[in-house]
């Protein structure tokens, strides 16, 4: 018999827009990284987070890119975003 968390599982991140999703990757990145990025620098299209910064922040960005995301995964879901650019 299943638990009904299973059966509510897909509906923990439903409807969430894409202002929801960039605060929650730029509290990620300050959590992560102690940058603050700005609404209007972050683009999430398709799963795919695009930041507009500093080629610094950006290598930064790269380099962090696999714990970000697993901490993303584990907040939203695992499909909600799946790279970052």
């Amino acid at each position: 018999m299943e638990q009904i968390s299973f059966f509510l599982e897909r509906f923990k991140t439903l409807g969430l827009d894409s202002s929801l999703l960039k605060q929650v990757f730029i509290d990620t990145v300050r959590k992560n990284l102690n940058v603050t990025l700005l609404k209007e620098d972050v683009q999430v299209r398709d799963g795919v987070v695009s930041v507009k910064a500093h080629p610094a922040l950006k290598s930064e960005l790269r380099i962090k890119r696999k714990d970000i995301l697993e901490e993303l995964s584990g907040i939203l879901g695992p499909t909600k975003i799946i790279n970052v650019r």
